[in-house]
């Protein structure tokens, strides 16, 4: 995995974790057009970027991005979850128990109805 990413100029440094993930990634590098290798350390490589475009895109595909976090798994989960109940539960494990009733509560009582009056089903 990759661990820090800087830029400065038309250049491109990067750090991993470990060398075997560095190796990988030259080796996949190597023979891309507009790219170069100009120095490479243990784990780290520093490579030239020829058009500014291309490094920027780079740069913001490698560095790090957050994972998930309990939220986002309730956002994606809960429509799966049919039975009521079931609903509550899943809230109020995820949430706690006065956030999770609260939830429930506001999205079953009111959004959910709402939408599917407003927009049909």
């Amino acid at each position: 995995m990759i661990n820090h990413v800087a830029t400065y100029g038309n250049m491109l440094s990067i750090y991993f974790d470990s060398v075997e993930e560095k190796v990988l990634f030259k080796s996949r590098v190597e023979g891309l057009k507009g790219i170069t290798i100009e120095k490479e350390g243990y784990k780290t490589l520093k490579l030239k970027v020829e058009d500014q475009a291309l490094l920027e895109s780079l740069r913001k595909n490698l560095e790090r991005r957050e994972s998930l976090t309990i939220e986002d798994l309730h956002f994606y989960l809960s429509p799966f979850i049919k039975h009521p109940a079931l609903k509550l539960a899943f809230s109020v494990f995820t949430f706690g128990f006065a956030v999770g009733l609260l939830s429930f509560s506001l999205c079953t009582m009111f959004i959910v109805p709402t939408l599917k009056t407003t927009f049909g089903r």
